[in-house]
């Protein structure tokens, strides 16, 4: 009788240690198979970042230190520059290049970026001069 307490205990230490063993497999089965990126709704393509100058073809509108706004070379006013962007609505795909001072306040700036978002011209790049790499 002694030998049928003995299996008991031993059938019960044995049936424990399998189910470690089966937690630990399934825990790290988990771990190799989760991938840690963020899901992904729709395959992306993005685009090739470059630097480039304005294309010829580009409209072009300068803001002077003082305010004055010039399209094409012309000074104008803003509700002119709202006048002649209607005018030239077949265009609205050609780039438009933007050219302020640096210390021109941003307003002026939102205000001309503003009559060219209600005339649709979204294609706006600002120009800027080439920053000086410093050798230490």
């Amino acid at each position: 009788m002694k030998a049928g307490k003995f299996m008991k205990k031993l059938k019960t230490a044995s049936m424990g240690a399998a189910m470690a063993d089966m937690a630990l497999l399934l825990l790290v089965f988990f771990m190799a198979s989760t991938t840690t990126e963020p899901p992904k709704g729709v395959e992306v393509e993005l685009p090739k970042a470059q630097t480039e100058g304005a294309e010829q073809d580009s409209l072009y509108i300068s803001i002077s230190n003082k305010g004055e706004i010039y399209f094409d070379g012309s000074n104008i006013s803003l509700s002119d520059l709202y006048d002649r962007l209607a005018m030239r609505q077949g265009e609205k795909d050609r780039i438009v290049a933007v050219t302020a001072d640096k210390s021109l306040p941003y307003k002026t700036i939102a205000d001309v970026l503003d009559v060219l978002k209600k005339r649709d011209f979204l294609n706006i790049v600002f120009m800027a001069e080439e920053q000086k790499k410093l050798i230490e």
